[in-house]
C-alpha cells in the first residue's frame, strides 16, 4: 500500500507538468507564426483562445509550418 502511494504522489506532478507544457511558436515577421508541426499550431490557437490555426504553408526549410489564428 505504501509503494502505490508513493507512486501515486510521483505521478501526479509529472502528470500536471506534462498538461502544462507550452507549444513552441515563433513569431514571423507580418503576423506569422511557426510551429513544428499542424498539431502544435492547432493547440497554441486552441489554448490561447484565438481559434483555430490557418496553415500558411511550409516555413522556410520545409521541416516546419507557418500558420496564424483565425476566429472563424
Amino acid at each position: 500500500m505504501t509503494r502505490f502511494l508513493t507512486l501515486c504522489l510521483l505521478a501526479a506532478p509529472i502528470a500536471l507538468t506534462a498538461c502544462s507544457i507550452p507549444y513552441e511558436v515563433v513569431r514571423m515577421p507580418g503576423g506569422k507564426l511557426r510551429a513544428q508541426n499542424a498539431t502544435d499550431a492547432g493547440g497554441y490557437c486552441a489554448q490561447a483562445g484565438l481559434g483555430r490555426a490557418r496553415m500558411l504553408g511550409p516555413a522556410p526549410g520545409n521541416t516546419e509550418v507557418l500558420f496564424e489564428c483565425v476566429n472563424n
